[in-house]
This record gives structure tokens, C-alpha cells and sequence, in this order.
């Protein structure tokens, strides 16, 4: 599992690149990345997230075991938070690219809200 501080300096170093995205057909491409935010390119439109954001979503991932777009709102910001998260944290969670959801590998516990994504 990487940490924000990794996830920052490796997205530092990918502006430009284009990363997979998961629901919707395509990439996103990262447009930039610093401390306080990053920037990409979405679906010809501008997302920007604050890593206290990436941060707080992330948590939520780890507490419910499960993230999903659609409970995210459906929408570019929904889609690029989720892929996202499902390239930079690959080795800890597994992606469902046709649903949009991310489940972690390893859970232990129950989660603290219960799944809403589909099961496939």
C-alpha cells in the first residue's frame, strides 16, 4: 500500500502520461501534480483534487472495503477519484473496470457501511 506522500511524488513525475480509466472507456491524463493538488484530464475536462481529498476517499475505501463511481456521484471527479486509486493502490484492492468499483484484496472485519456496488 503506498502512501500520499509516494502516490504525490510518483504522480510528480507522470504529468503528461495518460493512466486507465475504470466505467468509462479511455484515460485520463495527469496534468499536473504538486503538495496541495492534482490536476487531470478527464473525459476533455479538468478535475482537480485536493491530496487531503485522495486522502479522506482513500480512508473511506479502507473502513468500507469496497469504493465504487456510482456511490461517488457518477461523474468525471467520480470516475478519475476511482481510477486513480485503483492504479496507485493496484497490489492492495482489485478493480472491476465495467462496474467502476474497487474491493481491498485482504479485509479483515466487517466493514463499516455495507457494500452498495454490484457483485460480480
Amino acid at each position: 500500500m503506498l502512501s500520499i506522500e509516494t502516490m504525490k511524488w510518483r504522480l510528480q513525475r507522470r504529468v503528461g502520461e495518460d493512466l486507465p480509466l475504470l466505467k468509462w472507456a479511455g484515460a485520463m491524463r495527469v496534468i499536473g501534480a504538486d503538495d496541495q493538488t492534482i490536476d487531470l484530464l478527464v473525459g476533455g475536462r479538468r478535475v482537480a483534487f485536493t491530496w487531503d481529498r485522495v486522502r479522506s476517499t482513500w480512508e473511506r475505501l479502507l473502513a468500507d472495503q469496497e469504493l465504487s463511481v456510482t456511490e461517488l456521484g457518477g461523474q468525471e471527479d467520480a470516475v478519475a477519484m476511482v481510477s486513480l486509486l485503483a492504479e496507485m493502490q493496484a497490489d492492495v484492492v482489485v478493480a472491476d473496470s465495467t462496474a467502476g468499483v474497487l474491493r481491498l484484496r485482504d479485509v479483515h472485519g466487517k466493514p463499516v457501511h455495507q457494500p452498495v456496488a454490484p457483485t460480480v
